[in-house]
């Protein structure tokens, strides 16, 4: 229907009762299969992007709508993804049994998987709308054009939901935001915001994506410096703190390893310093072991080592000089 038609308070009202809805695990089953819903509420979004009214109210509630939806989708609704997944694991099985003594056989990386991707749907339905190309350029244009934290959080918790799992979908939604969509700068940029919950959203989303070799290039260049900072310079005032440590120590860890050379100018005395102090955190654990990981990791590579070391000579020469003269 045209929006002349839809009266505008009774639209934001309708869909504010189900963004509510959608929260719920019943709820949530059962908008993906009512008929026109996700296929409604998508193509409400894009017109308000195509016409320029990223914050129309009614936005907000529909990008959260799908962002709900979203969750766990890989695991309960089928989807292309699902058979793929399925044939993915037999081509591996395959493999480790003919060959059983190599040294990876007992570990499955959705990167190895030797099965092509599907075709999309020009026309797509449903819950097939999700994880569409289309979907994926409507939440990184709201990232572009949008002011408000709530849809900014939303867009980005959208696609973490979609690169949540380990099998074939998250790959795929990983290469087509970060690669295709070349989204990556869009989401550095959340990274920046005053709202914890968009930082928390934005840095588990490059956490997700991170974990895909075929990305580490490109994440290198392009987000490294965004993810260092908040090891840097984020404080622990907000009930995200925790979190969002210990998505950009995953990142940093995994971006890093990948290219050495490149990761050496980013371990500078403060992060280094402030990875340490998050190591001892005994109010984050998650974060404590996410740090300790990175900082073994760091120190097992040889090119880092000596970084390292003239980083550590540092923070001691600082520690003296701070120590109160008798």
């Amino acid at each position: 229907m045209t929006r002349e038609i839809i009266d505008p308070e009774v639209f934001f009202n309708a869909t504010g009762c189900l963004r509510n809805l959608s929260s719920a695990d019943m709820g949530r089953q059962t908008m993906r299969n009512y008929p026109g819903l996700i296929d409604s509420v998508m193509t409400y979004a894009q017109n308000c992007v195509a016409s320029n009214r990223p914050d129309d109210k009614s936005v907000e509630n529909c990008i959260c709508i799908l962002h709900n939806l979203s969750y766990r989708l890989d695991a309960e609704v089928p989807n292309k993804y699902t058979q793929l997944n399925h044939m993915a694991r037999s081509v591996y099985m395959d493999k480790t049994l003919t060959g059983c003594f190599n040294s990876r056989s007992g570990k499955m990386e959705n990167d190895e998987y030797g099965v092509p991707l599907p075709e999309e749907d020009f026309k797509p339905k449903g819950p097939s709308w999700l994880y569409h190309s289309d979907a994926i350029r409507t939440y990184l244009s709201l990232m572009d054009q949008s002011k408000k934290d709530a849809t900014l959080e939303a867009c980005a918790g959208a696609l973490q939901n979609l690169t949540a799992s380990r099998g074939l979908m998250s790959n795929a939604m990983s290469q087509l935001i970060g690669l295709k969509e070349k989204g990556l700068p869009r989401i550095a940029r959340l990274l920046q915001s005053n709202s914890s919950e968009v930082v928390r959203s934005g840095a588990s989303l490059l956490s997700n994506m991170s974990r895909h070799p075929v990305l580490h290039k490109t994440m290198a260049h392009q987000v490294l410096p965004d993810v260092s900072r908040l090891l840097s310079f984020q404080s622990g005032n907000t009930n995200s703190y925790g979190e969002i440590m210990t998505s950009a120590c995953y990142t940093l860890r995994n971006l890093i390893m990948s290219n050495p050379h490149l990761g050496k100018s980013y371990l500078t005395s403060n992060m280094i310093n402030n990875v340490v102090s998050l190591c001892r955190n005994g109010s984050c654990p998650k974060a404590a072991e996410a740090a300790r990981l990175l900082l073994t990791d760091l120190w097992s590579n040889r090119e880092l080592q000596s970084v390292l070391k003239q980083v550590r000579r540092i923070l001691l020469l600082l520690s003296r000089q701070e120590q109160p003269r008798s």
